[in-house]
C-alpha cells in the first residue's frame, strides 16, 4: 500500500497563505479607510488594538499547526521494505527524515495520542537489539490514511 499526505499539506500551507493576505488586506483597509473609526464606535476598540488583535489571532492560528507537528508523511509498504518519509511543515529548519526498514526486521510499533499530537513509533529487532526510530507525526493524516496505516503495520507486525 501507498500513500501520503501531499493534499493535505497543500490545503494547510494554502489556508496559511490565504489567512496572512486576509490579514494584510485588513490591516490596510484599517490603515486607508475610516472603517476603523466605525468600529470603534460600535465596539470601542481602537483602531491600533484591534489590528493587534487580528495579528495575534493569526500568530496564534499559524502557532498552532507549530505545536501540533503537522508533517508530510509518505508511507509505502510494497516491495521488501517498509518505506516512511516525513518532513514537518515548519517555515524553517525542518528535518527530512527517511526510514527503510526490511520487513523481516519490523518488530512493532506504537501510537502515541496526546492532543494535540499524534505521532508513529517504530521499533526494530536487528540481531538480540530492539531499536526506536525517530518518531514520525501522523496528526496531518487523513482518518483513511491513518486507518490504512494501522491496518498496514499491523499485518506487517504479526
Amino acid at each position: 500500500m501507498k500513500f501520503d499526505n501531499q493534499d493535505t499539506v497543500y490545503g494547510i500551507h494554502s489556508l496559511k497563505l490565504v489567512m496572512a493576505v486576509v490579514v494584510v488586506i485588513f490591516i490596510i483597509v484599517m490603515l486607508l479607510t475610516s472603517v476603523s473609526e466605525s468600529v470603534e464606535r460600535a465596539i470601542g476598540i481602537n483602531q491600533n488594538w484591534l489590528i493587534a488583535l487580528v495579528i495575534f489571532a493569526y500568530l496564534l492560528f499559524f502557532g498552532f499547526f507549530l505545536w501540533q507537528g503537522a508533517a508530510y508523511v509518505s508511507y509505502n509498504d510494497e516491495g521488501s521494505k517498509l518505506v516512511i518519509r516525513t518532513f514537518k511543515l515548519r517555515p524553517w529548519g525542518s528535518k527530512k527524515i527517511s526510514m527503510e526498514i526490511p520487513h523481516a526486521e519490523l518488530y512493532k510499533y506504537e501510537i502515541s495520542a496526546k492532543w494535540p499530537k499524534k505521532e508513529l513509533h517504530i521499533y526494530v529487532k536487528k540481531g538480540n537489539q530492539i531499536m526506536k526510530y525517530p518518531p514520525v507525526s501522523i496528526v496531518s493524516l487523513t482518518t483513511k490514511q491513518y486507518s490504512d496505516l494501522v491496518a498496514s503495520l499491523d499485518k506487517l507486525t504479526r
